[in-house]
């Protein structure tokens, strides 16, 4: 290396030269010895030795170890783990992939091949700020009273986390590890449902929350009232991004009784969810966000304060924030009073928070930014500002929300909202799982009407959704939001063409998986759609939906109470032939034919469908059975059409398995009628009774012996038709010399009855024969 790297430092150049030669000399060393290895063959032999075997363990885990510490350096994320060669053979193919793409990148930039404009340098200076120099663009969009803020090219925290983000199905496992302010060590315990499957986690305080009640200084009234808090400006501010820091304000909560909490979180680009911040706030310490991104594995030590009973945290609306606490970082509640819950207790005209500081603190809270991104790093000036008024004021609201539901003098109403702020500690965290019936809540709220067709078409869709966000580990609404979602389930497009125009601006997932959404949407295209047997008319549908009641009490103008139906509601088969039936009918009819005894029964269909039926059977009857049995022939048809179509999404496997069935069945039928044309045609004579059979005995005694013999010789005749009858591709062989049979003579019942009948008809049993073996 001859050239100089850095003119204004040139001492810099002799260590840099004295470093990258020595790194030469010891890779060169590592490679030749390296080389000397045994392989192959050798190497297995080598193997059986026991201190070989200690030396090679002992050396690759020095290289996981070293090769570990080189790999952080560029992709933090990625670890080799040992004995597990081809894993990390991947790894360190992508980590040189990375380090050779940033190498020729600034190479690039060191020559001017990638230098930027000065014309889009003073651009993106003229929009930028102080807090966010390195930002390319920052974007402020306004939705109604609320902005959204944020920057570009954001580098996803999820890539530094050192815990792994499950975004499978599986059982979702607690993160604590230590349980503070403990009654019951700690102990995860499994629940299972009815069915025996697992469904979650014990709460690891449940014993703690069971037990739990409200110091009495947080019951009593106050003896002396809380001061007004002083304005942010004055307030003081501690931004807790580090161990120390963090370490700090844990022992500074162990020295307080009341602190509001609160928590910023992130759901745009990611799966699960990521809390980004949490706010803090003590009387005597102030204000304090902790940044939950650069600390993340350290949050956990917020335990010793969050689950001391002797302490009271103040939320508002913390059903989701006690849920974030346990996904995130393992971080439990005991001791919480929640305004949101004391102001439905109190009936107050508002429940959220921007109305509580009106009511209580007279400040008018800006909650535009409640849609910023929380991911940015550094925080503008404005977020932060935002934040902190969560919790600024919150400790004084708790205290005049206590004044108030103490003013009968009574601390029911307080005790109910501690009862209710302890069942949401005591809600647990579990993993989001999509079932069969998962696209029907989007489908409601739509209130859109589909068919057999573009429900598929959504129900694929949304699925297909859901288990590309969880590889990405993106959001759903991030990959295809949801009112495309249910656009291209309506109007599956046949083109290319239709999807984009559905989805505009087209996101960069759908641009990637054009085709793979179009073929989806043809495949649910190909289904039939679902059979509408025998539309009825309004006037009996109603009378089929109608709620039972007895007739006695009937009056025309007494259904406002009921359910309005309509034609396009399910038949309700049951309500009707209930609403039939004689025992909600206390007058008797004036036709005859309709009475008790004349109505048949409503269990078997086979007779009411009998056409030579002599009792009366109803129209409406008639047809309803009817209309039953054709029903589920139609749909038996439409699911064997459905099971085939659905066969185009995975593989046509059925389609297979049926073209094979049906091979094999016209084989069978192939081989079944070539042995029934094997088989030898034989004339079998009708069945002689008795009486003709002792006349045939009387002739016998007067034919001749001539006779006889020309008998014979015709039987023999008629035997070699027979013969000649035979199919010429029969395998067996006849002998000639066998003896005619005398058909005449034969007793054809045998061939019905197996039990031989003699004259005084008993069966005879046929007699075993046993071989006497001698030992």
């Amino acid at each position: 290396m001859n050239s100089v790297l850095n003119p204004e430092a040139p001492e810099f150049y002799p260590h840099l030269t004295t470093f990258t030669q020595g790194g030469y000399v010891k890779v060169h060393k590592s490679i030749k010895s390296s080389n000397t290895l045994p392989g192959t063959l050798s190497y297995g032999l080598f193997k059986t030795f026991t201190d070989f075997n200690i030396l090679t363990c002992k050396l690759s885990e020095n290289v996981v170890v070293q090769s570990n510490q080189i790999i952080a350096t560029e992709l933090p994320a990625v670890k080799l783990k040992h004995n597990d060669l081809e894993s990390n053979t991947e790894k360190i193919i992508d980590v040189n992939d990375s380090i050779l793409d940033r190498i020729n990148i600034n190479i690039d930039t060191a020559s001017g091949v990638n230098k930027t404009s000065d014309l889009f340098v003073r651009g993106v200076q003229a929009r930028g700020t102080h807090w966010n120099q390195n930002s390319a663009v920052i974007a402020k969009i306004q939705v109604g009273s609320a902005t959204f803020i944020g920057a570009k090219n954001i580098t996803r925290p999820q890539i530094n986390f050192k815990d792994t983000i499950d975004n499978s199905e599986s059982l979702w496992v607690p993160k604590i590890s230590d349980k503070p302010n403990n009654i019951k060590p700690l102990a995860l315990n499994i629940l299972y449902n009815e069915e025996g499957e697992a469904v979650g986690y014990e709460h690891p305080y449940k014993v703690e929350l069971d037990l739990y009640h409200p110091p009495s200084q947080f019951i009593d009234p106050d003896v002396e009232q809380l001061a007004y808090p002083a304005p942010l400006e004055e307030t003081m501010f501690t931004y807790v991004d580090t161990e120390a820091k963090l370490d700090a304000l844990v022992e500074h909560l162990n020295t307080v009784n009341e602190l509001a909490i609160d928590l910023e979180h992130h759901s745009y680009r990611t799966y699960q969810g990521i809390t980004c911040l949490i706010q803090v706030t003590t009387t005597e310490g102030g204000d304090f966000i902790i940044d939950a991104l650069a600390i993340r594995e350290h949050i956990h030590k917020l335990n010793l304060a969050f689950t001391d009973p002797k302490k009271i945290k103040v939320f508002h609306g913390a059903e989701h924030d006690v849920i974030w606490l346990q996904r995130d970082f393992g971080v439990y509640l005991v001791g919480m009073f929640d305004t949101h819950q004391a102001a439905t207790v109190l009936g107050l005209p508002g429940l959220s928070l921007k109305y509580l500081l009106m009511k209580y603190c007279q400040v008018d809270a800006d909650k535009k930014y409640q849609l910023a991104d929380w991911r940015m790093r550094p925080l503008p000036d404005e977020l932060i500002t935002y934040a902190r008024m969560d919790t600024h004021y919150l400790l004084y609201i708790w205290r005049q929300m206590k004044a108030d539901l103490l003013k009968n003098g009574q601390p029911n109403l307080l005790l109910s909202v501690f009862e209710n702020s302890r069942q949401i500690c005591g809600t647990t965290y579990n993993k989001e799982v999509v079932t069969e019936t998962s696209h029907i809540p989007l489908y409601v709220r739509s209130k859109k009407s589909f068919n057999s067709q573009q429900m598929a078409a959504l129900k694929m869709l949304y699925k297909w959704r859901d288990g590309q966000a969880r590889l990405l580990d993106e959001s759903t609404t991030y990959l295809l939001p949801n009112h495309m979602l249910l656009a291209l389930a309506e109007t599956l497009p046949r083109e290319m063409q239709g999807v984009n125009a559905v989805c505009h601006p087209m996101p960069p997932f759908v641009k990637q998986n054009l085709i793979t959404i179009h073929r989806m949407l043809l495949s649910c295209r190909e289904l039939p759609n679902e059979p509408q047997l025998y539309q009825m008319p309004t006037s009996i549908r109603s009378i089929m939906n109608t709620p039972l009641q007895p007739l006695s009490s009937y009056g025309v103008h007494d259904f406002a109470h009921y359910t309005d139906y309509s034609d396009e509601q399910p038949i309700n088969l049951d309500s009707a032939a209930e609403l039939l039936d004689t025992e909600y009918n206390n007058t008797a009819p004036e036709i005859e034919a309709f009475s008790p005894g004349n109505l048949i029964s409503y269990g078997t269909i086979v007779s009411d469908l009998n056409a030579d039926a002599q009792l009366f059977i109803p129209p409406y009857d008639r047809y309803r059975k009817y209309r039953s049995i054709a029903q589920l022939e139609e749909m038996k048809e439409y699911k064997e059409k459905e099971a085939k179509v659905a066969a185009i999404s995975k593989g046509n496997e059925l389609i297979k398995a049926e073209v094979l069935a049906k091979l094999q069945q016209a084989q069978t039928q192939i081989e079944n009628e070539d042995k029934n044309n094997t088989k030898p045609i034989v004339k079998i004579e009708p069945e002689v009774n008795e009486d003709t059979q002792k006349k045939t005995q009387q002739r016998k005694r007067k034919i001749s012996a001539e006779k006889v013999e020309q008998k014979e010789t015709v039987d023999l005749t008629t035997n070699d038709n027979v013969k000649q009858e035979l199919p010429s591709n029969n395998t067996k062989k006849v002998d000639n010399n066998v003896k005619p049979f005398a058909y005449k003579n034969v007793d054809y019942k045998k061939f019905y009855n197996q039990n031989v009948v003699n004259k005084d008809h008993k069966q005879k049993q046929p007699k075993m024969k046993f071989k006497k073996y001698k030992n």
